[in-house]
């Protein structure tokens, strides 16, 4: 066993580090797991003293046996309450904060968007948390009334359409984001009850049927949004936008819809799986979690964040052992399983009014449009989208979508067939006329060029 050390650390947490590495072997060998650790190093780092205790990857069996909530919280529980971590930034270590955590303000204002990255926080060695869109994934999220939940579902769905998304989101209650109501980037109204919330995981799942025969008439069969993006890009039309699709009261959903082996249950699940590969990201809110729920999801999100919960049992389902010491007193802090303790930005709800969502009709759709306009005198049906080579659900997707958003009518002259309305026509026209003096624009520009 090696043990490498800082020589600026006081001999009082280098003893206490000792006591540390010797004492964590014996745990894993009482949970019948072999003690394979490659080395323990001793560390400051923003004054705060920190021993990690790195893993030797290639003598590890059963990985997931060393990464559960409840090792975690045996090691935690034997080592007199100090915090267990775990760390994969480089390998897989378990990292023990030996010195008193730093006490994070508890306000730190939002501090703005940046594009194409989602800002979450500060940790506790005032690092600003954040991730690329891209890389974000899907989210468990978790807390009770007054820890700060809420706020932070905001957060996300604030960044969301400002930097071009789409929003799907269920709150049965309807105080998270009442502010939103009638969003233009909604992709359909919020859902605010069961029923609701089972057709947006519909309309969803139909969001990536649409996507998966946009990636099918692709050059190469993109396996991703980014890649998809960046071909369709070149050829002169849109990108897709993301879709954030947050499920607020998840337990609840969950139990009135028929419990963790349900239908409904089932096809959350084939949303995460398939959402990623098509730019939909997932979050799971809940007051809290039972280890059965979890379980549905757990291994299809990236990241747990667990502000203050009721109970341990609802922390370690979570993969969060320390969130149950959150005080009340600290809104907005939280305990992740990839992070560490972040104090997670705060954001005035005044400033949705400021937020605006860009355009979100693809060059696909654009050309759909004329279509019907030119040879179906402006019908939209599902039928005759699915006898153009779309998928059925993607198909219903759309319809139903554009149905909400006023592009499209039922006609009941003409068998409640769905019809483009005049507000599709001007958005159309609008784009058409963008288009026509950017390439006017263009080639004014190349004859200036040219004669000069």
């Amino acid at each position: 066993m090696m043990f490498e050390t800082n020589n600026f650390i006081s001999r009082r947490y280098q003893l206490q580090a000792q006591i540390v590495a010797k004492r964590l072997p014996q745990v894993l060998q009482q949970r019948g797991l072999e003690a394979a650790f490659a080395e323990f190093l001793l560390t400051s780092t923003q004054g705060m003293v920190l021993l990690f205790a790195i893993l030797d990857l290639p003598r590890v069996r059963r990985l997931e046996a060393y990464t559960t909530p409840e090792l975690l919280h045996h090691l935690s529980t034997d080592l007199q309450g100090l915090p267990v971590f775990l760390s994969n930034s480089n390998g897989l270590r378990y990292a023990i904060p030996l010195s008193p955590i730093a006490r994070l303000p508890k306000v730190i204002p939002f501090p703005g968007v940046t594009d194409g990255w989602v800002q979450l926080g500060v940790n506790h060695s005032g690092e600003t948390i954040s991730q690329p869109w891209s890389r974000l994934g899907h989210l468990l999220v978790a807390g009770k009334t007054g820890s700060g939940k809420s706020v932070f579902l905001r957060l996300l769905a604030y960044q969301a359409p400002a930097g071009g998304a789409q929003l799907l989101l269920v709150d049965l209650d309807g105080a998270t984001f009442p502010m939103l109501t009638n969003h233009p980037a909604l992709l359909a109204p919020i859902a605010t009850t069961p029923q609701a919330a089972q057709a947006a995981i519909e309309r969803a799942l139909g969001e990536c049927d649409h996507r998966a025969g946009l990636y099918m008439q692709m050059d190469g069969y993109p396996e991703s949004l980014e890649e998809y993006n960046r071909t369709i890009v070149r050829h002169g039309s849109d990108p897709l936008p993301r879709l954030l699709v947050v499920l607020d009261e998840f337990s609840a959903l969950m139990t009135t819809l028929g419990g963790p082996k349900s239908s409904f249950a089932n096809r959350v699940a084939e949303l995460g799986w398939r959402g990623r590969k098509f730019g939909v990201h997932l979050v799971f809110a809940a007051q809290d979690f039972t280890k059965q729920v979890v379980g549905r999801v757990r291994d299809q999100v990236s990241a747990a964040v667990c502000f203050r919960v009721r109970s341990l049992e609802a922390a370690r389902a979570m993969g969060c052992p320390e969130a149950v010491r959150i005080p009340e007193s600290r809104p907005g802090l939280a305990c992740t399983d990839r992070w560490g303790l972040v104090q997670t930005f705060y954001l005035d709800k005044r400033m949705f009014g400021q937020i605006g969502p860009r355009a979100v009709l693809s060059r696909q759709e654009q050309e759909l449009v004329e279509r019907a306009l030119n040879e179906a005198e402006g019908k939209m049906s599902i039928p005759l989208l699915v006898s153009w080579g779309m998928p059925e659900r993607g198909a219903r997707s759309l319809v139903e979508s554009w149905e909400l958003r006023g592009w499209l009518h039922q006609d009941p002259t003409r068998q409640n067939a769905r019809y483009v309305t005049p507000k599709l026509k001007a958005l159309l026209a609008a784009f058409t006329s963008n288009a026509k003096s950017l390439s006017s624009s263009q080639s004014g520009h190349t004859a200036s060029s040219t004669s000069n």
